[in-house]
């Protein structure tokens, strides 16, 4: 094995989402909202695992921020981190995801300040791919953000010969079956690219890691989101190349995060709020995990008589649960999504989904109230996105 095949060590991360923020609790430190010092946390637990772990190469595949406009301390707290990745020496290459990019093309990107902010580092964030080389390694890197996969022509692989070569993606892989709902914007990633010749494919956006398809591998999120992330081993990938064509040898590295629970659902009937929320605290009692997200799905209650048992275990679980949060078995098709949720109030996604289940029958059948939540919840989460997009400041305790 010539020098220039040496093995190589990657670190290949994903899906950090900084700016992320759900609930109204506050971190009692920093008083700021607590999921987003969680997503930050995370991220810098990441950023310590990596450089112990004398890497050559270092892969971000994409949704760094959660919003195409982060704030500004969001922007802080990712140049002060990445900062500290750079004075590695190594390369990293970091591409934009569907959370990163904007929708409107000439609406600007974050990342053409970062690009002055952190010169050591190679973003790929727009609408076309890159091809990238770095001799000595031996290598040849096909960075495909986000961006350039909603183009009409289909991007085609770029595989050089002799060299190791490396795809990096965001998207989800043809044929994958996945429970969590789908997102506005996310894009498949072409079977020309996953099926070719790459020695290793680093792809973003499913936030559980894992191979799906011959050399191809998720890293997943370095936190968990909302429940559609409760399958979720928080970490990143550390990948060794041989030489050329040979298999990559993949190892997760997990990382903590907060514990996220799913109670058995329990039957309302026709108990009163106290009996319900008593029977639900039993649970937490038992399951005495001060740091965990929880939810239950409360059957068969009428939303006056749910609203007051979460009024009841938001002032007497937390001794037990960091948080409880109440759902009903009419809202499914919104029940994974947890950011900007007002504990007590409910979102309007959740509402939305109630309004169509009571619908359902009388004014029209299944087939019909299925389509309507689906776009309909489509519509919401995009104006949902697009108004926090907006929002100035991640700080606030909403």
């Amino acid at each position: 094995m010539t020098d220039s095949n040496r093995p190589l060590r990657i670190a290949h991360f994903s899906d950090t989402h900084l700016g992320y923020r759900a609930l109204t609790k506050l971190d009692p430190v920093a008083n700021r909202n607590q999921r987003s010092v969680d997503i930050e946390e995370a991220f810098e637990r990441a950023i310590d695992e990596i450089m112990r772990r004398d890497v050559d190469l270092i892969i971000h595949s994409g949704d760094v921020f959660q919003h195409t406009r982060p704030s500004w301390h969001t922007l802080r707290e990712f140049i002060f981190q990445m900062r500290r990745l750079a004075s590695l020496g190594v390369p990293i290459i970091v591409i934009g995801g569907n959370h990163d990019t904007p929708r409107l093309r000439t609406g600007g990107s974050a990342f053409s300040v970062l690009d002055l902010a952190l010169p050591g580092i190679t973003f790929v964030a727009g609408y076309e791919e890159k091809l990238l080389t770095y001799d000595d390694l031996n290598l040849s890197v096909m960075a495909v953000p986000h961006g350039a996969l909603t183009n009409p022509d289909p991007v085609l692989p770029l595989i050089a010969p002799g060299k190791r070569n490396i795809l990096i993606s965001h998207g989800f892989v043809p044929g994958m079956k996945v429970s969590q709902t789908g997102e506005p914007g996310e894009q498949e990633v072409d079977e020309l690219l996953v099926d070719s010749d790459f020695d290793y494919v680093a792809l973003g956006h499913y936030h559980v890691a894992g191979q799906v398809r011959g050399n191809a591998w998720y890293a997943g999120s370095t936190e968990r989101m909302g429940y559609g992330d409760i399958d979720v081993t928080p970490g990143y990938n550390l990948v060794t190349l041989g030489a050329p064509g040979e298999t990559p040898a993949v190892e997760h590295i997990d990382l903590p995060g907060r514990p996220m629970i799913r109670l058995k659902p329990v039957h309302g009937d026709d108990k009163e709020p106290r009996e319900i929320a008593d029977r639900i605290l039993d649970h937490l009692r038992a399951l005495n995990q001060p740091d965990a997200m929880t939810r239950v799905e409360l059957k068969e209650t009428a939303r006056p008589e749910r609203r007051e048992v979460e009024s009841i275990l938001r002032r007497e679980s937390s001794p037990f649960v960091w948080n409880v949060q109440v759902i009903s078995d009419q809202q499914w098709l919104a029940a994974d999504s947890d950011e900007g949720t007002i504990e007590g109030i409910g979102d309007l996604r959740a509402m939305f989904a109630e309004f169509v289940a009571s619908r359902k029958g009388t004014h029209y059948d299944d087939e019909f109230a299925r389509a309507l939540l689906e776009r309909g919840d489509r519509a919401l989460t995009e104006a949902i996105q697009a108004a926090e997009s907006r929002a100035p400041d991640d700080g606030t305790p909403a």
